[in-house]
């Protein structure tokens, strides 16, 4: 496939994920992780007017999911225990600058902008904005997501975060 076509490609599928959760259709979205993706969202914190950002062994995180823990944060949403998305909260995702880059036959290193408006109950608005990092693996034909780096521009987030990124 010609680098365009590969950008392309890469570009649907994002805005078909962004789509996909924007919809809340979380098992469609798990289908589109591979079973030994690493999704991983780091605290950021500023000290003295200075963002401290160190290499990734340095950041401590927010969460650190594996499939299995994916697959329970879907359950739950499900259940009545999830009272942070009772009623459940409009999502729209956004994605921007999304750069490609190979690492090795079927794996691609991918960053991209992301901005995520929240809104909850009438009253409540969160808009989200930072990177992503992700690894995008081909399994077949179908490109699945093998690992995700959530970086928020923002240091300050409410204490529940019960979306995805």
């Amino acid at each position: 496939m010609a680098a365009n076509g590969l950008q392309f490609e890469v570009e649907q599928f994002l805005y078909r994920e962004a789509r996909i959760l924007s919809e809340g259709r979380f098992d469609e979205w798990l289908d589109l992780l591979t079973e030994d993706i690493t999704y991983w969202m780091p605290a950021r914190e500023t000290i003295q007017g200075r963002r401290v950002v160190g290499d990734d062994t340095d950041l401590l995180p927010i969460f650190e999911d594996d499939k299995a823990f994916l697959n329970a944060r879907v359950e739950r949403l499900r259940s009545s225990l999830a009272h942070a998305e009772q009623p459940r909260s409009r999502l729209r995702y956004f994605i921007t600058n999304v750069e490609v880059e190979a690492a090795g036959k079927k794996e691609f290193d991918i960053r991209c902008n992301l901005l995520v408006y929240q809104s909850r109950l009438e009253r409540s608005e969160t808009i989200y904005a930072g990177r992503r990092e992700d690894r995008l693996r081909r399994v077949g034909k179908a490109l699945k997501i093998a690992g995700r780096k959530i970086m928020l521009d923002q240091t300050l987030i409410p204490r529940t975060i019960s979306i995805f990124f």
